[in-house]
């Protein structure tokens, strides 16, 4: 039986975290079925909230394809970090266009700071969940209803998966292919990326 096919979408915002959203964006893209045709499983697509160009924090500059007032259904929904997550905090509609759609989708993955996103959403209350290790005390003071954990590259809740920071994304993005694929799947991905991965 063929694997049901899924669609993934990236946020992405002026001073995002480039490896936070470009690793999984690989991982995902990379995945394959593997039998008969080996067809690509998953379809990404970086969504942001204007199609202007968006600069990342290290300066180079990605078109997005969606905009979240354009963005269709989708299975999986990722939230990288970087500099960006601050500013929007306070931008009430994105806030709430990621509240809404996490309530829509398969699994919500955040990488990094981007668990500060899903935190003002109110998606991480009473839940554990991770960050950056530079940024574990400030998500603490700010979300004291978090249960922050430290030391692990990801926490896995069910629905909401929150990464460390920054390669992290690579890491828990092999993760959500094994979940959704198979131990076979993500050992092939990881593998045709030339990653060193472990289950």
């Amino acid at each position: 039986m063929t694997p049901r096919k899924r669609t993934v979408a990236i946020l992405i915002f002026d001073d995002v975290e480039l490896l936070d959203f470009a690793g999984p964006f690989e991982v995902f893209s990379s995945v394959r079925n593997l039998t008969g045709d080996h067809e690509r499983l998953m379809d990404v697509f970086a969504v942001a909230e204007s199609l202007t160009p968006v600069r990342c924090r290290n300066g180079l500059v990605v078109q997005p394809e969606r905009t979240i007032d354009e963005c269709p259904p989708v299975d999986v929904l990722v939230i990288p970090g970087g500099a960006g997550v601050r500013p929007a905090l306070e931008r009430s509609n994105l806030v709430e266009w990621v509240r809404t759609r996490a309530q829509e989708v398969e699994l919500t993955v955040s990488v990094c700071t981007g668990s500060f996103l899903l935190a003002q959403a109110g998606l991480l209350s009473g839940r554990p969940a991770t960050t950056h290790w530079e940024r574990i005390n400030e998500m603490r003071e700010r979300f004291p209803d978090v249960e922050i954990v430290e030391d692990e590259r990801w926490v896995d809740t069910g629905e909401i998966i929150t990464a460390a920071g920054v390669s992290a994304g690579i890491d828990v993005a092999l993760h959500v292919v094994r979940r959704l694929y198979g131990a076979d799947v993500a050992r092939a991905t990881a593998l045709g990326i030339e990653y060193d991965y472990w289950e």
